[in-house]
């Protein structure tokens, strides 16, 4: 007679995990977090942004791009042949002062010239800079490009401060 399917996962008596176990149910999901960067990139110079608009962040610091996929006129990062996977995208934004308002700041990423993920959205205080920062995946094939654009619901700029850089990071998940 078949025996039921117990309430709660059963460990089998003298069996107990082994290192491919722990591979299979932590490193390899994980593994995007050992993996270095395919494209890393900011923007040190302050940044005029137009209210209510998703804007294209003009990154001009490429930190990390082994793959040659950046391409400073268009500030996109293009998917290079032999490299279509899912990534990883981090991404950063911050928006200067601004002033007597209170408002919303995004870093939104951008997929072939359309929004794909929000990596985050916060509410800008008034009186101080602020940012928001947070991780979306994203499956890229060979030609896919992203951008980093930057919402914000008042007219002001990025700063132009060392740690409140917009920024953008790809990191390898998988094929």
């Amino acid at each position: 007679m078949p025996q039921p399917v117990p309430a709660i996962p059963q460990v089998p008596a003298g069996w107990s995990p082994v290192v491919a176990d722990f591979s299979a149910w932590v490193t390899n999901p994980f593994s995007f977090l050992a993996q270095p960067p395919v494209f890393r990139a900011e923007l040190h110079a302050a940044q005029a942004l137009t209210g209510g608009a998703y804007n294209l962040v003009n990154l001009d610091t490429v930190l990390e791009d082994p793959y040659s996929g950046w391409s400073a006129s268009t500030h996109t990062w293009t998917c290079p042949a032999g490299c279509s996977g899912t990534y990883e995208a981090t991404l950063s934004g911050f928006t200067a002062n601004q002033a007597t308002t209170t408002g919303q700041c995004a870093a939104v990423l951008a997929l072939n010239g359309i929004v794909w993920q929000y990596g985050s959205d916060d509410w800008a205080v008034s009186g101080g800079d602020s940012g928001t920062s947070g991780s979306c995946p994203v499956p890229l094939v060979t030609g896919d490009a992203v951008q980093l654009w930057l919402f914000s619901s008042a007219s002001v700029s990025t700063p132009g401060t060392a740690g409140q850089y917009p920024s953008i990071e790809l990191a390898w998940i998988s094929s």
